[in-house]
């Protein structure tokens, strides 16, 4: 079941982090999208999937996040990356807010991809 649920994980996070990256740019020309679906319906639905395979996976294998030091990283990470998305694309005020911000989550997410590959905590040490 693993290996079954490791490429769909695994194609969810680069399909998430590429609408990300395509909303971002979009944001960063100042020409943000208008349909409702490439703006909200279908990120959604990729990071839906991304975090139920996750957690279906974590729970296979027997993993927690209390007990192990690279899940919780991950985790922590996870939603660093989150809040920081939605500053890029929603709350920030001011043009640089938007632009750090976006910079920094994807930053966040080459340190949570590097954790699940290390499955280490400190991958870049």
């Amino acid at each position: 079941m693993i290996s079954f649920l490791l490429p769909i994980h695994a194609g969810c996070a680069l399909i998430s982090v590429s609408l990300f990256i395509w909303r971002g740019l979009a944001m960063w020309i100042r020409r943000p999208l208008k349909h409702r679906f490439l703006r909200r319906t279908l990120p959604d639905s990729v990071d839906t999937a991304f975090l139920l395979t996750g957690i279906v996976m974590a729970f296979l294998m027997g993993i927690s996040p209390l007990e192990s030091d690279w899940l919780a990283a991950k985790i922590v990470g996870l939603l660093t990356y989150i809040v920081l998305g939605a500053v890029a694309l929603k709350y920030g005020r001011r043009v640089w807010i938007k632009r750090s911000s976006f910079i920094a989550a994807l930053c966040v997410f080459a340190y949570v991809v590097s954790v699940a590959r290390t499955m280490d905590p400190t991958p870049f040490f």
